[in-house]
């Protein structure tokens, strides 16, 4: 619609009229001002005296007029509109329609009748609403606010199907006026409040370039805004989402607003100039700058304010990041929502959200278990803002994840702490208590114990109470304290008899009764101990008590020693009882260890009964019910094993196959490779020929290939081939191993995600040493990236440092063979990862800490194979560098050292002929530098003539050498 403000058309001539001239512009002036002031009760009435003043001139029909009059009536609508009168607004316009039907104002007489007609508020005006609406949306000039009108009202009228295909005509728009920016805005709301979040998205993206939203760009944010939270206030985050994403930056925002107002300001002045210009002259020669004036005064003022509250919003930036972060949150897309947090803690370190967005990470990565990052970023908000209102939950929550890491020291004196800083907290009973915790993780179980009593009595209704009556119990126990242990365990099943540690209880009042070595306690515990699992078999203390059950059973004695039938015929019977009891430990859900010890003792009777099917049944139902637990590679290798003693090496190997299958197509399942390689095992004879490995090739082929059964992909095809090469090896057929095993490396069709931390590391060797560096990259850094925790964890950084040697990168190798030998504790490949980091400090020309790291390497015993002839000869190259920078006495003394270590290697590398033989040369140029001609042709000479070295890179080399 139209700004308030009267629109006068320029007519030719003076109308004949009774009305004097002066009176006509008198009362034009006073409905213009009327307009002005708001006024809009006092305009209706000048404009009606208006219309009959010049509709009683002689020429009120000669078409000179007629612009003028229509002009008239339509404002006469726009003032009863605007004055709070609907119904005589409807009146007016459809008056004005009707009278001029192709006049000027036609259009937005429509307009103004379906505004009027939605104002009414009434069913039976929305048709007429619909009807004048749907006329003004033909004019392109209000195709946009009739539109969104027209779309309100199909929706109010639950014509929703209706309402979106008007929206989506709107898309197509130019957004210029004010009147159509504020239409638009309109639309952003309909859009999202009826869920169309791809017209919404495509919207918000073609709107902002245009030129309506650009000059009031700081309205037009405050606006989307609104919508947006409003969004969020209804749960549409997706919707709120798009739309803060579609707001440009404050800066943006400013500088496109300023450049908009500052052009305002000059078409004010060029407008103003006009008016003052028009002000003496008769109504008939008035154009409509003064409503031009109106409309630019209200808009320039509109945007002033906006502009300044956008000024006065120096955190928008931070607030709309806060705002996409949590939609993102809302939505569960966390890695978002800690990119939206984490910039803006980061960038916008003092805004008012940054305290909200740091509380928001924590919060999102407790949710995703990332100890790690919880703690950082915990210690971190503690240290920024201790007088948050949430302090004491990032405390708490800190003080968890540090029990989680172990570090008992540490959780000691974290909760010594929080006690001490927060002695009102509602909390302060769980501060107590895992500073107890810690006392007895730290084996201080006495001190642990009487905390835990002392916490008892201070917090009587604590959460906590059971755990801490479990730990006092437990704490007397490895204390060897039994009295105690008698005491507090009962104290604890008379307090909780159904409780969680009810069945740890029994089982540790049970294992005292086994150590009675004055009363024979057997049958006590197995009474006991079977009678509570009979009412609780899934306890979770079922696994250990069923194995001490187990164990009673083995060490029970017969009745009657001096009858050895009868005691033979007992002590059976205790072992199948012991033997029972131990399988039923396998079944529960106990921890790692008690599995293992009731399987290696369940393994260990059959093994002696030499019962080899009940051994393959036991694993291999273990096997399949539990393909990734801990021991499922053990029980594949007892599998096979008795498969085999058996005399069913086949079908043991079809038996893995099978229950490979489920999981040969998953990468990630790296025990995939160790039952292949159990399968060659279980297939592959004593005696081997060419032709039994044919045969045997086929066989495997086929079993694996039937495994992968519709579950193919790349990874199953290259642990086919993993497979065949393993095969190739145990027939002795190393360059039919290597073709395999080099194919799978080379075959660009196959990712690196493909495949199995035990193939990244084999193809990851190939490549290396075939010097195809990007793809050998290329699996070592998805080993170090993805396989930290694997069995694999040290092959991917040893193999990045390595391929930083060879593309001369020192620096980089050294960096990456220092990180992985000070960050990886225990690491398979340290040897590896030691020379590596040997020769880059050689290739750096760090002399000194080079020669004393080869010295270390060849003076440990674990550095077996090639690792210490190789140190040799790089002390040996160091040595010859260094010789380089001294006096000739000096230097003669050093070449002596280079050629003894030298002369050593190729003496005692004899299994190993290319170092051997690249020592023997090596030592042919030391002589050389040595100035010792006759020592140097004699290496040379040696080298020359030893058969085994002919053939070595190094023996060729020699050939031509002088």
């Amino acid at each position: 619609m139209a700004s308030p403000g009267l629109v006068m058309a320029q007519a030719p001539a003076p109308p004949a009229a009774p009305v004097a001239p002066a009176t006509l512009n008198r009362l034009f002036s006073e409905a213009e001002k009327a307009f002005g002031s708001k006024e809009y009760g006092v305009a209706a009435g000048k404009l009606t005296e208006l219309i009959k003043a010049l509709a009683a001139a002689p020429n009120a029909k000669s078409p000179e007029l007629q612009p003028t009059l229509e002009m008239l009536h339509f404002n006469l609508g726009l003032a009863q509109l605007l004055g709070g009168n609907p119904a005589e607004a409807e009146k007016a316009f459809d008056d004005c329609a009707k009278k001029f039907p192709k006049g000027d104002y036609t259009s937005r007489c429509f307009l103004g009748i379906g505004r009027a007609a939605i104002e009414q508020g009434s069913d039976e005006k929305r048709p007429v609403a619909i009807e004048a609406l749907k006329k003004a949306a033909l004019d392109p000039k209000f195709r946009t606010e009739a539109g969104l009108s027209l779309g309100q009202v199909y929706i109010q009228n639950d014509q929703a199907e209706e309402a979106l295909k008007v929206f989506r005509t709107l898309m197509g728009s130019d957004v210029r006026t004010p009147q159509q920016t504020a239409a638009a805005v309109e639309v952003i709301g309909l859009l999202a409040e009826t869920s169309q979040l791809d017209d919404l998205v495509v919207y918000l993206d073609r709107l902002i370039a245009q030129p309506g939203v650009r000059d009031a760009i700081a309205w037009y944010t405050n606006q989307v805004v609104v919508k947006g939270d409003n969004m969020v206030g209804s749960e549409n985050y997706e919707a709120a989402l798009a739309i803060y994403r579609s707001i440009p930056s404050r800066e943006q925002i400013l500088k496109i607003q300023g450049a908009s107002l500052e052009s305002m300001r000059k078409e004010l002045d060029l407008l103003k100039k006009r008016m003052a210009a028009e002000e003496k002259r008769p109504v008939e020669q008035r154009s409509n700058v003064g409503e031009q004036v109106t409309m630019t005064e209200a808009s320039l003022k509109l945007n002033e304010e906006a502009k300044k509250a956008i000024e006065d919003l120096k955190d928008l930036d931070a607030a709309l990041l806060m705002r996409r972060g949590r939609c993102y949150y809302y939505m569960d897309r966390f890695e978002e929502a800690l990119l939206c947090f984490r910039t803006l803690r980061e960038k916008h370190a003092d805004a008012k959200d940054a305290q909200s967005a740091a509380y928001a990470e924590i919060v999102i990565y407790n949710m995703t278990k990332d100890t790690a990052k919880i703690r950082e970023l915990s210690n971190a908000f503690l240290t920024k803002y201790p007088d948050a209102p949430n302090i004491e939950q990032v405390a708490t929550l800190a003080g968890e994840v540090l029990v989680q890491t172990g570090k008992w020291d540490e959780v000691l004196k974290f909760y010594e702490d929080l006690a001490a800083k927060f002695p009102q907290s509602p909390s302060l009973d769980r501060f107590s208590f895992y500073q107890a915790v810690a006392k007895f993780q730290l084996g201080e179980f006495l001190p642990s114990a009487e905390m835990l009593e002392k916490f008892l009595k201070d917090f009587p209704s604590s959460t906590l109470k059971e755990n801490a009556m479990y730990r006092i119990a437990m704490a007397y126990f490895l204390s060897n304290k039994y009295k105690e242990t008698l005491q507090w365990c009962r104290n604890y099943l008379d307090t909780f008899p159904e409780g969680h540690y009810a069945g740890d209880m029994y089982y540790r009042l049970a294992f005292i009764d086994s150590n009675d070595k004055e009363v024979d306690q057997s049958k006590n515990i197995i009474d006991n101990l079977s009678g509570y699992l009979a009412k609780r078999p899934d306890d979770a203390a079922a696994g250990s008590m069923l194995s001490l059950m187990a164990d009673t059973w083995k060490k029970m004695k017969p009745t009657d020693p001096k009858d050895q039938e009868k005691s033979a015929k007992e002590l059976k019977n205790y072992e199948d009882e012991a033997l029972k009891c131990y399988i039923q430990a396998v079944w529960t859900n106990s921890p790692d260890d008690v599995i293992q010890y009731a399987m290696d003792s369940a393994t260990s009777i059959l093994q002696g009964r030499k019962d080899w099917q009940g051994i393959a049944d036991l694993h291999g139902k273990f096997l399949k019910e539990r393909p990734d637990h801990q021991m499922a590679l053990m029980s594949a290798n007892w599998v096979s094993k008795a498969m085999t003693r058996l005399g069913k090496p086949e079908e043991g190997a079809q038996l893995l196959s099978e229950m490979m299958s489920k999981n040969i197509g998953n990468p990630e399942k790296e025990q995939v490779e160790f039952l292949i390689t159990e399968i060659v095992k279980a297939m592959v004879p004593r005696k081997r020929t060419p032709e039994l490995a044919q045969e045997l090739d086929t066989k495997l082929n086929e079993m694996l290939t039937k495994a992968a059964e519709g579950k193919e992909n790349s990874t199953t095809n290259a642990r086919i081939y993993y497979g065949r090469a393993q095969l190739a090896l145990a027939m002795r057929d190393t360059s039919k191993a290597e073709g395999y095993l080099t194919g799978i490396a080379n075959d660009e069709s196959i990712p690196a995600d493909a495949l199995s931390p035990a193939l990244l590391s084999a193809c990851g060797e190939i490549l290396l040493k075939s010097g195809n560096l990007d793809r050998a990259e290329e699996m070592f850094r998805r080993l170090a990236d993805r396989y930290k925790e694997s069995g694999f964890s040290d092959a991917g950084p040893v193999g990045l440092g390595q391929v930083a040697l060879a593309r001369k990168e020192p620096q980089k190798a050294l960096e990456i063979f220092d990180d992985a030998l000070t960050n990886i504790p225990g690491m398979s490949r340290f040897k590896e990862a030691t020379y590596g980091k040997l020769v880059a400090l050689r290739d750096l020309e760090k002399y000194d800490e080079a020669e004393a790291l080869a010295l270390q390497i060849a003076g440990d015993r674990s550095f077996r194979g090639p690792f210490v002839p190789k140190s040799y000869m790089i002390l040996a190259d160091v040595l010859r560098q260094k010789a380089k920078k001294q006096d000739t006495k000096g230097s003669i003394e050093t070449l002596k050292k280079a050629h003894g270590y030298l002369q050593r290697v190729y003496l005692t590398a004899g299994k190993e002929p290319e170092i051997a033989a690249e020592a023997m040369y090596r030592a042919y140029e030391t002589a050389k530098d040595l100035g010792d001609r006759e020592l140097a042709q004699k290496t040379l000479d040696e080298l020359k003539a030893n058969p085994k070295l002919k053939d070595t890179e190094f023996g060729k080399k020699a050939l031509t050498a002088q």
